[in-house]
């Protein structure tokens, strides 16, 4: 019902991690369908988009696992998201 309720309202859930361990999927990040990581970036602090230099994607079933991306990525329901500034 939930995930229903998320789709019907354009709202993703991204989750973070910090470098070297595992992610938080206890507090997810709901966005807008459509962020971008710098997006996201200024979500969990506004220091982290004017320091950002990369940041790792890990995205289920697909291509992008741990894959570095740029600012512009745009993000996807259930994306694991590690910033590096």
């Amino acid at each position: 019902m939930r995930q229903s309720i998320f789709h019907f309202l354009d709202i993703i859930r991204t989750y973070s991690k910090v470098p070297g361990k595992k992610p938080e999927f206890n507090n997810p990040f709901a966005l807008k369908k459509g962020t971008t990581v710098s997006e996201m970036a200024r979500a969990v602090h506004k220091d982290f988009v004017e320091k950002f230099k990369y940041a790792r994607v890990w995205r289920k079933d697909s291509l992008y696992q741990g894959q570095s991306v740029n600012r512009d990525f745009v993000l996807e329901d259930g994306d694991v998201v590690e910033l590096h500034i």
